[in-house]
């Protein structure tokens, strides 16, 4: 088996390792706890970003604004479904400075849930966005960041500190 390294761009660049068997490449695990948490936190980044440029499409007003960043949800839902791969038993806060809790490994299919809930919503998002409708979209964005990413930080996430 030859391991390799490819990048992936989501907000940085991080390093993964990729197992090359038998001619075919399949992307296997991060190589260790902290890359794995390093390219977690990139994909978070990546994917808070994106929230941002759709919260400040929709607070526009201007539709085509707002089906253009039917292609930031996209990115969305294409980040969401790397989670439980950047998210490796041993990439919690032993690897390094981490919200993660130790449930999200004691409960991993919960966990995977919770997770999902991010792809299904952030597809529902794109449709929204793409019909450029402000009220609806600002809707399911509510929703999304609701039901998707509160329900698994409420969870699986060191609470933040209120300032």
């Amino acid at each position: 088996m030859k391991a390799t390294k490819i990048l992936i761009v989501a907000g940085g660049v991080v390093a993964l390792s990729v197992v090359t068997l038998g001619g075919s490449s399949r992307v296997a695990h991060a190589a260790s706890g902290a890359e794995a948490l390093a390219a977690r936190k990139a994909v978070m980044r990546s994917i808070s970003g994106h929230f941002g440029a759709i919260k400040g499409a929709i607070l526009s007003g201007n539709k085509k604004r707002i089906q253009g960043a039917a292609r930031h949800a996209m990115a969305i839902n294409g980040l969401s479904r790397s989670i439980a791969f950047v998210t490796p038993k041993g990439s919690g806060q032993s690897a390094g400075k981490s919200t993660a809790l130790n449930k999200i490994w004691t409960d991993w299919a919960g966990f995977n849930k919770a997770a999902g809930r991010l792809t299904t919503e952030s597809a529902k998002l794109v449709a929204v966005l793409k019909a450029g409708n402000p009220k609806a979209s600002m809707s399911q964005f509510g929703r999304t960041g609701k039901v998707a990413c509160g329900g698994c930080h409420g969870t699986y996430r060191v609470k933040k500190k209120k300032r």
